[in-house]
């Protein structure tokens, strides 16, 4: 009875590539955390930024050919040229009176050339205007709205929490320790798999990162639950009896490679769906394109981890938990012949 799969006799690769892959990414979320806009690469929603807002009076303007919004961007780019800082975004804003303009710079831009910037603006503005008042102001300001701070993110983390615990104490009841452990091992395993590629990647993310996380590992529970099924009826098969214990997990593995591959890619598509149709409204690429490549990634983290990293562990765990039991009956015997 040969299988097709021989996972157990890769497990030091498997190993190699997920710490490779989980290490790597690690590096370069903390990296960006350093100089970039965040660990992740947060979508314009969620991400920290700093900026320069500029508030000003139309009437103060009035006896200048220039508009006065047009002005004010003359001023800036100038002030921001002579700082050397460059912004990534521009936001025009109204009020009864006049209005705003509002430069974004990435997290990582020193706050004290915004700030030099946001007094040359003012120079200048006072230059134009003889009579400057409060009302037109530069002001360098910093928003934090790192990803970590949101209700969103705890409320997946209570979830993943519930659903790991819930996770073990089932596999314990029905199956066995060691099954129980190789469960817990498949949830971390897919979930920091999940997020470190996310953050290696440098895919756009918005709130749905945290679905995605909770989704990550509710597929993980529902693929373990195929897998451990198929190993307890095959270690129980008195035809599988001859067969080594790495050989029993690899036919398993096989076995349920089909349902562990095409479930996570369906459901995956389901909530690509779903976002999709939520995020039409919103006209905006980014709110449709990051859901849909976050599931991408949850499917292979998923896919990866249940079909091969956590068969070719769990091997070792069967072999360990067989080899204490053996350990556990010779000194019963021996007890019992005293």
């Amino acid at each position: 009875m040969k299988t097709n799969f021989k996972l157990s006799s890769r497990m030091h690769l498997l190993i190699i590539i997920s710490v490779a892959v989980i290490v790597v990414g690690l590096l370069v979320g903390i990296i960006c955390q350093s100089v970039a806009n965040g660990f992740f690469n947060y979508s314009e929603d969620l991400a920290s930024y700093k900026s320069v807002t500029v508030a000003y009076e139309t009437t103060d303007f009035s006896g200048n050919e220039v508009e006065p919004v047009e002005q004010i961007k003359g001023f800036c780019d100038e002030a921001f040229k002579a700082e050397g800082v460059k912004s990534y975004s521009v936001v025009e804003g109204t009020t009864s009176t006049g209005g705003t303009v509002t430069y974004r710079f990435v997290y990582s831009t020193d706050s004290g050339k915004l700030k030099n910037a946001a007094s040359i603006i003012n120079d200048k503005i006072a230059e134009v205007i003889e009579d400057s008042s409060t009302d037109n102001v530069a002001m360098a300001t910093t928003a934090e709205t790192l990803l970590s701070s949101g209700y969103a993110v705890s409320m997946a983390a209570v979830a993943v929490a519930v659903i790991i615990v819930l996770h073990f104490v089932y596999f314990v009841i029905r199956y066995k320790l060691t099954m129980a452990l190789g469960a817990i091992l498949a949830d971390f395993h897919n979930l920091g798999l999940f997020l470190m590629l996310m953050a290696l990647t440098r895919i756009p993310v918005g709130s749905s990162i945290a679905t995605y996380a909770v989704i990550t590992v509710a597929l993980t529970v529902i693929g373990t639950c195929f897998l451990f099924d198929r190993m307890r009826k095959n270690f129980k098969d008195e035809d599988l009896k001859k067969l080594t214990a790495y050989e029993v997990v690899d036919k398993s593995a096989d076995e349920s490679f089909v349902i562990n591959t095409v479930m996570p890619a369906c459901l995956a598509t389901v909530s690509v769906v779903l976002f999709v149709l939520l995020s039409i409204s919103s006209l905006s690429p980014l709110a449709i394109i990051s859901p849909v490549l976050c599931s991408l990634v949850s499917f292979i983290s998923c896919a990866y981890g249940t079909t091969f990293f956590v068969p070719s562990v769990y091997s070792r765990f069967k072999l360990i938990g067989d080899n204490m039991k053996k350990k556990s009956r010779s000194k019963t015997a021996k007890s019992t012949q005293k």
